[in-house]
């Protein structure tokens, strides 16, 4: 029969967890899922059919989910999670499969073994973890040939340890040979990246910068979180006292969750992995990106709030409270320390709910039009620096919610973190015989150090760049903004064209209700 009234999507994604946060957090998202589409993981005879009756929540299930045998007593097909599980403790593995929901998955989409990866990229990437590679590739190959369409891969995983940094960068580097080979699809990760103040890993810094280059290389656009931030909402928005790993990794979950509604779901503005790589990533080698959730309040909270309201979640979503990474995404700068101001290159919103496409409009319009609040943060020479979409299926605890993206000069505060701990580390050559002894020499930190500097400074250089190349209100020509002759003349041409009848003053009036 066909999969749901509306038949194949033809969108289809891998999911390949990494390690144990990168199993904890997809195994979250799966949840999520299940629970979003009906789909019943507590009842052995029932496990993995469709128990809904709206033909909505199925029609698209296969854009994650592969349809398996049939139950018997049931009459209705089994859909199994389109996920890899990978690790190098075969212990942190068994206690996600562990689980009902961990019934779920094909038991030879569950790769591991107990070599360990002592915590360090080289032993991940150089020695145990490239058998596990080939049993990988093999997988995603096989997943590959049952995909109608294949729209993309996305790993989850953290890159302060050895597994989810060395063996997810060897993984990335095989796939990527094999799927521009074979088929075009984006290369998207849910990374989390080392935090201040929150870490009992000593070769963190060393991991994460040989991890960046290597996010560098092979991806197309990654997501990025990080445990002091989570904590923080989970404490402070989500009112718990003691945040729980779970709770943390369900926020990713929930970031997730709403960026692939649009292709999980119909709605008036749906997206693709595409249109959301084009439309986030503006720059050659600025692709990380910052992620907020909205709604993210307590129970007591709540009410004190109008659920659904597009004003309140868009307010909310671009507070730093709801950030899920530590950095100020609306730092105002100081020229004096010589900090720049905080820039949005580009942006997605999505949203999740009843919303009417005209207000989601006019709001984010509001936002970033000239003499806004936010003005400043938007730069000129991105003139729509704010796309959306809009799902219409709400989400399954929160309701009306939104996910809001930003490819923000402020990650460069995350990179300067492990930047600045890096160079600490090495001033002393600390650790340094640790990753010799499995293939990584001097020279390739080195030059690992030297991409996570070149990522930093290039999202700087993107902040320092002046906008308004034409001062509207005088008619003036900005020099500073000026960077070569064809900015000089375009800005003469536009100065020109404001002059003749022809100029219309959109900007001041904004555009057509």
């Amino acid at each position: 029969r066909p999969i749901g009234s509306l038949g194949r999507s033809g969108r289809e994604i891998i999911q390949i967890s990494v390690g144990k946060a990168g199993c904890g957090m997809g195994h979250e998202f799966i949840r999520d899922l299940v629970e979003e589409h009906n789909i019943n993981y507590t009842n052995d005879d029932l496990r993995g059919t469709f128990q809904g009756t709206e033909a909505e929540l199925e029609a698209h299930l296969d854009v994650f989910f592969n349809e398996g045998a049939m139950h018997k007593s049931s009459g209705s097909n089994r859909w199994v999670p389109r996920c890899v599980l990978v690790d190098l403790n075969m212990q942190d593995l068994a206690s996600i499969t562990s689980g009902p929901l961990g019934h779920l998955y094909r038991p030879e989409n569950i790769i591991g073994n107990d070599e360990g990866s002592g915590n360090c990229y080289a032993k991940a990437f150089h020695t145990e973890g490239a058998d596990l590679a080939d049993s990988v590739l093999d997988l995603v190959r096989k997943e590959t040939e049952r995909c109608n369409c294949l729209q993309g891969v996305q790993f989850t995983h953290a890159i302060s340890g050895g597994t989810g940094s060395g063996l997810t960068g060897l993984l990335m580097k095989a796939l990527r040979d094999y799927l521009d080979r074979d088929c075009k699809c984006i290369m998207q990760t849910f990374t989390l990246v080392p935090a201040p103040g929150i870490s009992d890993i000593n070769l963190e810094p060393y991991n994460a910068a040989l991890a960046f280059q290597d996010l560098l290389e092979y991806a197309d656009q990654c997501f990025l979180y990080d445990n002091a931030a989570l904590q923080d909402i989970v404490q402070k928005s989500l009112g718990s006292a003691v945040p729980k790993r779970q709770e943390m990794n369900n926020i990713v979950a929930l970031c997730m969750s709403g960026l692939t509604s649009g292709l999980r779901f119909k709605g008036p503005l749906n997206a693709d992995l595409w249109k959301m790589h084009t439309n986030l990533v503006p720059f050659k080698n600025a692709h990380f990106l910052v992620s907020s959730f909205a709604p993210l309040v307590s129970k007591a909270g709540g009410a004190y709030r109008k659920a659904g309201s597009v004003l309140d979640l868009a307010q909310q979503m671009l507070m730093k409270d709801n950030v899920t990474v530590k950095c100020d995404p609306l730092n105002p700068g100081c020229p004096a320390s010589d900090i720049a101001r905080a820039r949005i290159l580009a942006s997605w919103a999505s949203w999740r709910g009843p919303f009417k496409t005209q207000e989601v409009d006019r709001i984010l319009y509001d936002m970033s039009k000239p003499g806004s609040r936010f003005d400043n943060y938007y730069p000129d020479w991105i003139p729509n620096a704010i796309a959306s979409n809009i799902c219409k299926q709400e989400h399954i605890e929160n309701g009306a919610s939104v996910v809001y993206v930003a490819n923000n000069t402020a990650v460069a505060e995350v990179l300067d973190f492990s930047l600045k701990n890096w160079d600490r580390m090495m001033s002393h050559k600390s650790y340094v015989h640790v990753f010799q002894q499995d293939g990584i020499s001097v020279d390739d930190m080195q030059e690992s150090r030297g991409i996570l500097h070149y990522i930093k400074e290039w999202y700087n250089e993107l902040a320092r760049r002046e906008d308004k190349i034409i001062d509207i209100d005088k008619m003036q020509i900005n020099d500073k903004a000026i960077e070569n002759e064809d900015h000089a003349q375009l800005a003469a041409e536009m100065k020109e064209l404001m002059k003749e009848d022809m100029w219309l003053e959109m900007v001041k009036r904004g555009p057509a209700r």
